[in-house]
């Protein structure tokens, strides 16, 4: 395991960390900021917290990240920017990967929530986020899961939870929206379906999608 703790003159952090005693676990951290708790917790072997090819990165002040994975070759790979910012990811199973950003070189992600959770195999989750005041929610329990997500429209809610197997979502929220950001609520129950769902434009805009049953296709676009 090897852990790269940084942080600024009169920082106040929390580290724990805690792996297997016979695990392979890497974790590489690189806090910058005032007043951030970090709380990971790996059981099984070769799982990571970020790579020390492309650094794990917490920038800002009063950061909460919470990280337990649970299974054998596990990934997380974040990159957090701002402040006010809380992050929580649970995944249990194997061979599960989930690449979180939240803000860039020129956007702040403030006041973000992110909470994701896994439980099963092979699951793939990537989030980009940039903006203010975003509540991002994602739970899957299943499979072979696939979900891209992309919110760059600030104060822009997404969740999404998912039952079942073989399932691919993608969704994306761009544009400037009407001040309230846009929102997404997703429920599937079933396998190997496919919802695509492209949220812009000028105006806010809401989608509930609820399916039940296998092999469904869904495409919601809104806005111009």
């Amino acid at each position: 395991m090897f852990i790269n703790n940084k942080m600024v003159a009169g920082a106040l952090a929390m580290l724990l960390v805690t792996t297997s005693a016979h695990a392979a676990n890497g974790v590489y951290i690189e806090q910058i900021g005032n007043n951030n708790a970090i709380t990971i917790t790996q059981i099984g072997n070769n799982n990571k917290v970020g790579s020390i090819a492309t650094d794990s990165k917490i920038d800002g002040s009063t950061n909460i990240m919470t990280i337990s994975q649970t299974g054998n070759a596990n990934q997380i790979d974040y990159n957090v920017i701002g402040s006010n910012n809380t992050v929580t990811k649970t995944v249990t199973g194997n061979t599960n990967t989930i690449t979180f950003n939240c803000g860039d070189g020129t956007t702040a992600c403030t006041n973000v929530t992110s909470d994701t959770k896994l439980a099963g195999s092979n699951n793939t989750v990537t989030s980009t986020i940039k903006g203010n005041l975003i509540d991002n929610s994602i739970d899957v329990t299943g499979g072979t899961n696939s979900i891209t997500q992309t919110i760059l429209t600030s104060n822009s809610t997404s969740k999404m939870k998912i039952v079942g197997d073989f399932n691919t979502v993608t969704s994306t929220m761009t544009g400037a929206s009407g001040g309230a950001g846009h929102y997404l609520d997703l429920l599937i129950t079933g396998s190997t379906n496919t919802h695509t769902v492209n949220q812009s434009g000028s105006v806010d805009t809401t989608v509930r999608i609820t399916t039940t049953g296998s092999s469904n296709t869904v495409l919601v676009n809104t806005g111009s």
